[in-house]
């Protein structure tokens, strides 16, 4: 038996061309729903262009995938921490920070070092490493400065407070506050102001030194 071609579903044509599927949401075209609607589809585009400019600066400070820009810039603010710490705030497998860890490694930006015991392997940045870490830092900041440049004064304090609420209410747990955190400018955003710690601050075993570091080492 032969089949007949499926009907394609009927669609509808909306403003600039679009074609609309019939089953697809339809916002409030008025009032404050039209207003939310169109105020969280401009943030997921700032959002996406945003981390998309981002990726392309830091991509050239660092040639090592992805989580490069991030390890380095974590290690940069938390050094001499384990492999495992590592791997938690970037949300990857430990085999994957190992392999990360050894590339970094490898182009001289990353050194292992022995920790307080003599047998566990802390990591730390060598100062090529620092240095691509500031850059990372720099490419994003140049991003960022742009997109907030086309704002007056008033209107940054009140973006800061927006976007701080809405951190704080995307904010889960310790460890998705930590990877949401894993490129920040700490220096830019101290714990008195930042949203996330505020929504869940650290513990202090997971700050400062930690890990069984001396000041000698």
């Amino acid at each position: 038996m032969r089949h007949r071609p499926t009907k394609p579903p009927a669609r509808a044509w909306g403003e600039g061309g679009i074609a609309v599927p019939a089953d697809a949401p339809r916002p409030p075209r008025r009032g404050t729903g039209a207003d939310r609607a169109f105020a969280a589809n401009v943030l997921g585009t700032l959002a996406l262009t945003v981390v998309d400019r981002v990726d392309i600066g830091a991509a050239r400070a660092t040639r090592h995938g992805a989580n490069a820009p991030a390890a380095l810039v974590t290690l940069l603010w938390y050094p001499d921490r384990p492999i495992a710490f590592l791997a938690a705030r970037l949300r990857i497998t430990h085999p994957g920070a190992v392999q990360l860890v050894d590339r970094l490694e490898r182009d001289g930006l990353v050194e292992r070092i022995p920790g307080e015991d003599g047998r566990t392997k802390l990591l730390a940045l060598t100062d090529a490493g620092e240095g691509a870490a500031l850059d990372v830092l720099a490419a994003r900041r140049d991003v960022l400065e742009r997109a907030v440049g086309a704002l007056d004064d008033e209107q940054v304090l009140a973006f800061a407070d927006a976007a701080g609420a809405m951190l704080e209410a995307i904010t889960d747990d310790l460890l998705t506050s930590e990877h949401m955190c894993r490129l920040c400018d700490e220096l830019a955003c101290p714990d008195a102001r930042c949203p996330v710690e505020r929504a869940e601050p650290a513990p202090p075993h997971r700050r400062g030194k930690g890990y069984g570091v001396t000041e000698s080492s």
